[in-house]
């Protein structure tokens, strides 16, 4: 609840007004008392001590429900102790309260009114921060509700874009297909770099399940480093480096190949790549650095491109809380580094 809110000034005087009532009833009658009877200034230094409190005891119990409801366990041994400490909460503030409004009321303070006072106070607090404690439960399932249903529309609407993306490549996979065929056996480098892109594309259109061992996605990436060596020149130097440790690791397809192939599209400079993937306290580490020259020209001087954003949407929505993604530039290069629990 927020403190701009109605509810903030309006249940304090209702809480105020019931501890009051409470105590002024179960005092009053077995005594045949009438609190109207009594002098007004006497009421009147009850009634406004008791709302003043009441405001501090609803700030408090907001920030004490703040403070729990980031806690990662919800259980009833969680909420259990929450509700002990309330108890304690009350059970501490109630003697000084109670001296404080009868020494300026003039009035000694006996047993009873302590033993009634303790009940009364300790018994509606903990009503009143159950009122809190439900309202932030009931809107942090809404949210996780909503939550829950963004992520499942927003993967129908990747689905349904692979879907129809799916196409384009079958249809060219055919069309290399056929244009291998056509080319004469004594045309080796043409002949071999259709055969690297077929090999790309049917990774892509058939060899895609719901996750696949990292040996695959290796094997994916150095077809296509094959496949990038017919535009290279002498001068460029690659050095690749997969852990042998990580062959047998699962993992969510292409998550790794928008990295290299960001890598290979800005090469410059120098003219190096570097690609290494190792396993680190039970994750996959994979960076790839790439030489880029000085002065980039004007048409890769705005960002990364979408591939790599559209990896940061992947890995969000497929590992969320469960991956490390950054890239870096330096004068000479560009870094990417993305680490994923396996």
């Amino acid at each position: 609840m927020k403190q701009s809110s109605k509810w903030f000034w309006i249940s304090p005087v209702i809480f105020g007004t019931t501890v009051l009532g409470t105590i002024r009833i179960i005092n009053d009658v077995p005594r045949d008392e009438k609190f109207w009877q009594r002098p007004l200034s006497i009421n009147i230094i009850e009634f406004v001590s008791i709302i003043v409190i009441s405001f501090g005891i609803e700030y408090f119990l907001q920030q004490f429900v703040k403070r729990n409801k980031s806690a990662k366990e919800m259980s009833i041994r969680h909420l259990v102790f929450e509700y002990l400490l309330i108890m304690l909460f009350s059970m501490v503030i109630t003697i000084p309260i109670l001296y404080g409004i009868h020494y300026m009321t003039d009035a000694p303070v006996t047993t009873n009114d302590i033993v009634v006072a303790e009940a009364a106070m300790t018994l509606l607090i903990i009503i009143y921060y159950s009122i809190f404690r439900g309202g932030d439960l009931l809107q942090t399932y809404v949210d996780q509700k909503t939550l829950t249903q963004q992520i499942r529309n927003t993967q129908m609407e990747t689905e349904l874009k692979f879907l129809k993306a799916q196409f384009h490549p079958h249809f060219l996979f055919n069309a290399l297909n056929a244009i291998y065929f056509q080319i004469d056996e004594n045309n080796e480098a043409p002949r071999k770099s259709i055969e690297l892109l077929s090999e790309l594309l049917r990774y892509q259109l058939y060899d895609i399940n719901q996750t696949v061992q990292l040996q695959q996605e290796f094997d994916f990436i150095r077809h296509y480093i094959e496949f990038q060596k017919v535009r290279m020149n002498e001068s460029f130097q690659l050095t690749v480096n997969f852990d042998p440790d990580l062959r047998e690791q699962k993992i969510h397809p292409l998550l790794l190949f928008p990295l290299v192939e960001n890598a290979y599209k800005y090469v410059g400079g120098e003219y190096w790549i570097k690609i290494e993937a190792r396993l680190q306290e039970g994750s996959l580490c994979f960076t790839v650095e790439n030489a880029i020259p000085q002065i980039l020209p004007s048409k890769k001087k705005n960002g990364n491109g979408i591939g790599l954003e559209n990896l940061r949407r992947r890995l969000d929505l497929l590992y969320p809380g469960k991956h490390f993604f950054e890239t870096k530039k330096t004068n000479h290069s560009f870094i990417a580094n993305l680490k994923i629990e396996c």
